[in-house]
């Protein structure tokens, strides 16, 4: 009889606890420390009780925004049956300290509650780790260096009117990558090369791929591209007696973690313009 009183006694002072305080509540729905449960974020905002600690801000935009801050815990567990740890969610964020824990908590524009993690202050990442794969991610992003377009013509001087020009690029033809690290969590952003689209100032668009180099040592009748354009006029009456032809190479970019499983990124563009001289000429056919 007298142990099940001590058991009901220890009963009755947790429900004291919990009914003072919010366990690890979810707001508006459910939550799990450390989880992402709502996507990745495109901005973050951490809050103190004094006012703003920190923010971040993607260069993409398409996900959620997250409002965080640290709260006090009162109790690291619950109990030996339940490890949750006691937070004080009711009195809102507080200013935090280096080296002491907390539960970082992060809000959606909705308020519902989407992260949670329990961690030690550490002023060199006021995040607290909320949203690294994205962080980590748009570091990536920012540092991808596409190539400038290195477009190439045949003939390479003058054009003729009404003789086909070869067109390619020059640069490498393949996948690109660089990866960024925030702690111990890498992202990595890689980006392919799928179409170019040459422009002209007659509105005619072409879509190629890397295209065909023309060698010149091999008989014309011998060689074919599908990416070539006839000029129809000369560019003598053209401003500069030129023309000016616009060459944009589309790249697909997506990204992988050591968090998360990756995703497109969605496509990414370098554009180049070079002009070129179109003449009337008799063309000889053999």
């Amino acid at each position: 009889m007298r142990r099940r009183t001590i058991c009901l006694i220890v009963i009755f002072t947790v429900s004291l606890i919990c009914g003072d305080l919010v366990l690890n509540a979810p707001a508006g729905g459910g939550e799990a420390i450390g989880r992402i449960v709502n996507g990745v974020p495109e901005a973050i905002v951490v809050v103190t009780r004094d006012g703003t600690l920190d923010s971040w801000r993607s260069s993409a935009s398409g996900g959620a925004r997250w409002r965080c801050g640290y709260y006090a815990v009162v109790a690291p567990v619950m109990s030996v049956l339940d490890p949750t740890p006691v937070v004080d969610w009711v009195a809102g964020p507080v200013n935090p300290v280096r080296g002491e824990f907390y539960m970082l908590g992060c809000t959606d524009e909705t308020g519902v509650r989407v992260h949670t993690r329990y961690v030690a202050f550490d002023p060199g990442d006021p995040f607290g780790g909320a949203g690294v794969t994205a962080r980590a991610v748009d570091e990536a992003r920012r540092r991808l260096e596409l190539p400038e377009p290195m477009p190439r013509v045949n003939p390479p001087d003058s054009q003729l009117v009404g003789l086909p020009m070869w067109m390619w690029l020059e640069e490498p033809w393949e996948r690109i990558w660089v990866t960024a690290s925030i702690g111990d969590v890498w992202a990595s952003v890689d980006a392919s090369p799928e179409t170019s689209l040459w422009e002209f100032e007659d509105g005619t668009r072409i879509w190629c791929d890397q295209g065909i180099a023309y060698d010149v040592g091999r008989r014309p009748s011998e060689q074919w591209s599908g990416c070539t354009h006839t000029f129809g006029r000369s560019s003598m009456w053209s401003s500069g007696g030129v023309e000016w032809v616009r060459v944009t190479v589309t790249w697909g970019a997506e990204w992988t973690s050591s968090e998360l499983g990756g995703e497109p990124l969605g496509t990414l563009t370098k554009t180049a313009e070079f002009p070129v001289r179109v003449v009337e000429a008799q063309a000889l056919v053999r």
